[in-house]
């Protein structure tokens, strides 16, 4: 959704939605001490480890280590962007939302008219199914295996005869011809009135918080085109939805399973394959993908086995991987599509077919397309995978997939390699490991992080810490850089820092504040000063060794004047006296 609200509104959004109350609209709280405890609902647990805190607005899972505050609970809850999320407590709130600036912007009212004017046509579609209107599509979903039940969850239903029929039912409710139009509902032609969708089999549309949005028709014979979808409209874009999202209530899935068509999502759930999706009318999109990896870490693509499914596999593991979200395919055998597959054979041969990874299925679709008994096409195999594998990173990966493409064609891998564009990297020797010294280094790095960690939790909390000791540059750790970077270098406070989060799209990120935010209270009162000024030597003990490191680096540099190494000398030992000061409790 494109657009800024005012941050003043926000403000007073996040203000006016009490955490407690909105979390426990989705998990049972209990109080205990200064904390509301549940089951946390972004992982399974039998054990309550997700904490809210009523005061600081925020909540924590000591498990999962998800956190935010309430604004980006609602968006990982109902995997909503923040202009969603923002809209959806302001709703809850009953405040008046703001236009905002963008291209999806129209006025609230008219966007509620539109939302009604698609309810009301979803419900006269599926009135009409059960109609003597209706027999045919009946009978078609019937016919298709489509249980009564499963026709309910999905709202699905059909058009009545005639060519104005909806458009006069709409009209007789009190909408305008502009707002059907703008919904797409009715198309004006030469003067002319009539309904968009004619003679065909109708699946409602619904965005991710359950609301009609738009529609989809599939013809009942072999009329075209097969499937008719609605045109964009204020409150529906095509590339930026998906199918299905509305039924995947609840803490993230493994994987959704991504199908061609509505009817494959609605058969498959039939049959007990949870966690389907499908595009809407057109090829997958970036924005499609973006909106799956909210909802899921991992998709499997289920398209049809025929040449046009494999085809769209092959461009959506592009977009995927463009995307950096982790793909694989299942591919439906004898070139049937899930939704045959499943009433031919069930649900459970379905998810018994696995999956593949990218490279595998690539492979798996050129070796396919040749005929590997002879030595001429076994050649040519060997020289389009291994422009396949030239796309890999990993050289494991490279390796595994040589070893592959050895036995299948009778190179050696050391041919394919150089096909391939690589060369086996040269065998060195073992360079031993100093444990003791190794995991002292360990120990150390860890104290330099939760110095780092406990310094911001004290500024956050208002104590006073010697700002002007301190740079932006000691705090590594990123949660820390984070907040480090408003907190001392813009002078902002704890809700300046809630306030960016709400923007971050990595939720482990966003989990590490909030952890940070958190711990602050846990220190004793009467501990709080040591502790600052042990968190502030610590940081600069390590700024003085990167200053050292810095300098003996430079030391090393050939054609130093006498002058110039005499100056590096005596700013080692300047810098060596420093060190040993902190080292043994003094200040510089």
């Amino acid at each position: 959704m494109a657009g800024r609200f005012p941050s003043e509104w926000i403000d007073e959004v996040r203000d006016r939605s009490e955490i407690v109350s909105v979390v426990s609209e989705y998990v049972p709280l209990t109080r205990k001490g200064s904390k509301h405890w549940g089951l946390c609902p972004f992982h399974g647990e039998k054990t309550p480890s997700f904490s809210v805190d009523q005061e600081k607005q925020m909540y924590y899972c000591f498990g999962c280590h998800a956190g935010g505050n309430v604004i980006t609970f609602v968006m990982s809850m109902e995997r909503m962007e923040f202009p969603e999320a923002v809209r959806h407590l302001a709703e809850r709130a009953h405040m008046p939302i703001p236009e905002t600036r963008g291209e999806d912007a129209a006025p609230k009212k008219n966007r509620d008219r539109l939302y009604a004017a698609l309810v009301e046509a979803a419900k006269f579609y599926n009135r009409t199914l059960y109609t003597p209107e209706g027999a045919k599509a009946l009978d078609y979903l019937h016919g298709r295996g489509i249980r009564d039940n499963v026709i309910r969850r999905f709202g699905l239903g059909c058009t009545s005869n005639g060519w104005q029929s909806l458009h006069k039912y709409l009209t007789d409710m009190g909408f305008t011809n502009q707002e059907l139009t703008d919904a797409n509902l009715i198309l004006e032609r030469g003067g002319r009135v009539f309904d968009t969708f004619r003679d065909r089999v109708m699946f409602p549309i619904f965005d991710p918080r359950g609301r009609v949005i738009a529609f989809g028709g599939r013809v009942m014979g072999d009329g075209q085109p097969k499937y008719l979808n609605s045109s964009d409209t204020p409150v529906f874009n095509k590339r930026r939805n998906v199918y299905g999202l509305n039924f995947l209530k609840g803490g993230k899935r493994e994987h959704l399973r991504l199908v061609e068509g509505y009817m494959d999502v609605v058969s498959l759930y039939q049959h007990g394959v949870d966690g389907c999706v499908a595009t809407l009318g057109t090829a997958l999109t970036n924005e499609q993908i973006r909106l799956m990896k909210r909802y899921a870490p991992q998709v499997l693509i289920t398209y049809d086995g025929d040449g046009a499914g494999q085809r769209a596999i092959s461009r959506g593991l592009d977009l995927f991987e463009m995307e950096n979200v982790p793909v694989r395919v299942t591919v439906v055998p004898d070139k049937m599509d899930p939704d045959e597959y499943v009433r031919a054979r069930g649900g459970q041969a379905l998810n018994d077919l696995g999956s593949v990874d990218p490279t595998t299925y690539r492979l798996d679709v050129l070796a396919a397309s040749h005929d590997l008994a002879t030595e001429e096409e076994r050649a040519k195999y060997a020289v389009e995978a291994a422009q396949v594998l030239r796309k890999l990173e990993n050289p494991v990966e490279v390796e595994r997939f040589l070893k592959r493409l050895a036995i299948e064609t009778g190179f050696s891998e050391e041919t394919l390699m150089e096909q391939v564009g690589r060369r086996r990297p040269a065998k060195r020797a073992q360079t031993p490991v100093h444990t003791p010294a190794y995991a002292g280094k360990n120990r150390e790095d860890d104290g330099y992080i939760r110095a780092q960690k406990d310094l911001i939790a004290m500024l956050a909390i208002g104590e006073k810490v010697p700002r002007d000791l301190m740079r932006l540059e000691d705090f590594t750790d990123p949660a820390c850089a984070f907040m480090a970077k408003i907190l001392l270098e813009e002078g902002g406070d704890i809700r300046r820092v809630q306030s960016a989060m709400e923007q971050m799209e990595d939720e482990g990120l966003r989990g590490d504040i909030s952890r940070i935010l958190l711990i602050g209270e846990q220190c004793d009162p009467d501990k709080k000063p040591r502790l600052i000024a042990n968190c502030v030597d610590q940081l600069l003990r390590r700024r003085v060794e990167r200053e050292i490191a810095q300098m003996e680096e430079r030391s090393a540099q050939p054609g130093l004047t006498v002058e110039e190494q005499l100056e590096i000398a005596s700013m080692l030992g300047q810098l060596y006296g420093r060190l040993e000061r902190l080292k043994q409790g003094g200040s510089e």
